[in-house]
């Protein structure tokens, strides 16, 4: 007598492996929301909820692999293929290309901050004890000035307006603390990892 399709199984499969690739290929928007190390705790829980289930439905197989059709096959393939596969979705080419960009490398902390040719920005800020913060809006550039207006909170260490001067981004805008931050502190390009 031939087993019949397991549907729970197969739609448990389904939708266990979709959630872990949308996490995965939608991490960078997520992580915005939510902390990284949090996040990455969240995707780590559902990879070993992966494979328990993986394992669970292997020991089915084999403890009824007389009477098994292929369709009961199906939940292993699933949990081993839709990951798989997802892992080649790159959302980044969707979004609009990055013209500027720069760095910050502290003792104990780090940020980088990119400028996009649609005219949006993204700070990213971490540190020490899971410290995580994002920072986004708009900017507009003249000659080597740049306007930024924030969606939220402003980075006191940039505030709303840099020049671009000797390879770093001088503050000069009214919301930049140059009382505590007296040096400009992000220079243009890609980390360095000098820290």
């Amino acid at each position: 007598m031939k087993i019949t399709v397991n549907k729970p199984s197969i739609i448990r499969a389904i939708i266990i492996t979709v959630f872990f690739v949308v996490l995965i290929s939608c991490y960078e928007y997520i992580h915005r929301y939510i902390s990284g190390a949090l996040l990455s705790l969240f995707i780590f829980g559902v990879l070993i909820t992966i494979v328990v289930f993986l394992i669970k439905e292997i020991i089915t197989i084999v403890k009824k692999r007389k009477s098994l059709s292929f369709s009961y096959f199906l939940p292993v393939l699933i949990y081993i293929l839709v990951p798989f596969g997802g892992s080649f979705i790159d959302l980044k080419k969707l979004e609009s290309r990055i013209v500027l960009r720069g760095c910050y490398e502290g003792t104990q902390n780090q940020a980088y901050i990119v400028f996009r040719e649609d005219h949006t920005f993204e700070l990213n800020w971490t540190g020490v004890f899971f410290y995580d913060k994002w920072y986004t809006g708009r900017w507009n550039k003249k000659n080597d000035t740049i306007d930024m207006k924030y969606d939220g909170e402003i980075v006191p260490q940039l505030g709303d307006k840099v020049i671009i001067n000797q390879g770093f981004f001088k503050p000069v805008g009214k919301q930049a603390d140059t009382v505590r931050y007296p040096r400009p502190m992000f220079y243009v390009g890609f980390c360095k990892g000098n820290n």
